[in-house]
């Protein structure tokens, strides 16, 4: 009698994620999620039991699986704009910022020691980027006030001759540049395909295929880690595409014969 193979595994493999176009069950094309610390799936089912009553001891006689439902997460340290995206429920884009000269920025109430941000307006609030020239009337850069050039921020400096309280207005040019920028969308979603490729270093390698999953965003996500690499976080759902699509498929690789 042949003995059991044991197929003893240690886990690794990369992930594609597909996004469906907007609205749509459409694929687009797999994209790489970049390096995952983790990948793991759950099974869940809930069944019907009925117990034999006629005896002195029920005893479970049948019992009828009513639901079954397969969830996932998992762990990136891709910190890439894209995923930055899908983690906030956003859209990435690439910010076209022309060259602009004599802009003015008004404050009407300083205070030193503040910081305050050059450019903004309904359409860019966070501000502008890049900026050179920057001038304020009656004060000296570097002594009453201090320019970030890259960020497009003022700091009013302590002690300087810019009055505490009083209105100052700022005039600055603007660089061209282009800028990642990802927003935030409160009715976004992320549906798409998943897959697992498998690079397992020991063990048999099985693909793992998804057709249909719902992804979210999972825990938290630390702007300052200290010493230790970001990390951002997925949940997903595992659904049903159609009556002729099943909700996995898992294929082990190709021997060639």
């Amino acid at each position: 009698m042949a003995l059991m193979t044991k197929n003893y595994t240690l886990g690794k493999g990369r992930v594609f994620f597909d996004a469906f176009a907007q609205g749509t069950l459409n694929p687009q094309g797999e994209r790489y999620f970049g390096d995952t610390m983790e990948f793991n799936v759950t099974s869940e089912s809930e069944a019907l039991d009925h117990f034999d009553n006629d005896a002195g001891i029920r005893v479970k006689d049948a019992s009828v699986l009513l639901e079954l439902s397969r969830t996932g997460s998992l762990i990136t340290e891709n910190i890439s704009p894209e995923n930055l995206a899908m983690f906030f429920l956003g859209q990435t884009a690439k910010l076209s910022q022309a060259a602009q000269t004599g802009q003015t920025s008004t404050f009407p109430a300083v205070k030193q020691g503040y910081y305050y941000q050059l450019g903004t307006t309904a359409q860019r609030p966070e501000g502008v980027r890049n900026v050179e020239n920057v001038t304020i009337d009656g004060a000296e850069a570097g002594t009453d006030f201090i320019v970030d050039n890259v960020s497009g921020r003022v700091q009013i400096v302590e002690g300087g001759s810019i009055t505490e309280g009083s209105a100052v207005t700022v005039t600055f040019d603007v660089a061209a540049a282009t800028i990642t920028r990802i927003v935030t969308a409160a009715d976004a979603e992320i549906k798409g395909a998943l897959r697992y490729i498998s690079t397992n270093p020991q063990g048999e390698k099985f693909d793992y295929f998804f057709p249909y999953v719902s992804l979210q965003p999972n825990g938290d996500f630390a702007l300052k880690s200290g010493e230790e690499w970001q990390q951002l976080g997925f949940a997903f759902e595992v659904l049903k595409k159609d009556d002729n699509t099943e909700a996995m498929y898992i294929n082990g690789q190709p021997v060639t014969q």
